[in-house]
């Protein structure tokens, strides 16, 4: 996201995941996307890291990222996902460690081809005292950001796109009808 715009954002830009049924759920270790690790195939990522805790292995982080760094490249549609994370924070729920399934994401983010340092939250939450309406959205700052939103949001791929509609539902007063519909 362009830094003078950033600047005047008061919240925090965060994506939590928990969940594998909930948006961004594929960030879950118990997602149901199986990965092929060391000759073997596990239904989960939970699965493997179970498995080396029988075999003795204390390694953790290097586990996880080894698992994460699978996933993705196993899974297009996960790889598509965390690109369009952008530099947001990844905030993992589920654990009592501090964050680190969430911090290991961001580290294997980062280190794709293809990662962008940009992640824009919907209008509607970044100003919520503004109707969609509002001259505001026309000139100066608003117009600034809603400038640099939309074609952002609009090169993402249709599953990020998915993922993203679902965490940040659209309210009512921001459903925009369709133009092109009327006119038919």
């Amino acid at each position: 996201m362009q830094d003078h715009i950033r600047k005047h954002i008061q919240q925090p830009i965060e994506i939590h995941f928990d969940q594998p049924d909930k948006p961004y759920g594929c960030f879950s270790n118990f997602s149901s996307h199986p990965v092929e690790l060391e000759g073997e195939i596990w239904t989960t990522l939970e699965h493997y890291l179970q498995g080396k805790k029988v075999s003795g292995t204390t390694l953790k982080k290097e586990n996880m990222r080894k698992a994460l760094q699978a996933k993705v490249e196993q899974h297009p549609v996960i790889r598509e996902i965390l690109l369009s994370t952008g530099d947001a924070a990844l905030i993992d729920r589920t654990s009592n460690d501090p964050n680190i399934l969430g911090r290991l994401w961001m580290e294997v983010r980062e280190s794709l081809e293809g990662y962008q340092p940009h992640f824009y939250l919907p209008p509607w939450i970044v100003f919520p005292e503004e109707h969609p309406y509002s001259l505001f959205w026309r000139m100066g700052f608003g117009e600034d950001y809603v400038m640099h939103y939309w074609p952002w949001l609009e090169e993402m791929s249709e599953d990020a796109r998915k993922e993203y509609d679902a965490y940040f539902p659209v309210p009512e007063e921001w459903k925009f009808e369709d133009l092109d519909e009327e006119e038919e």
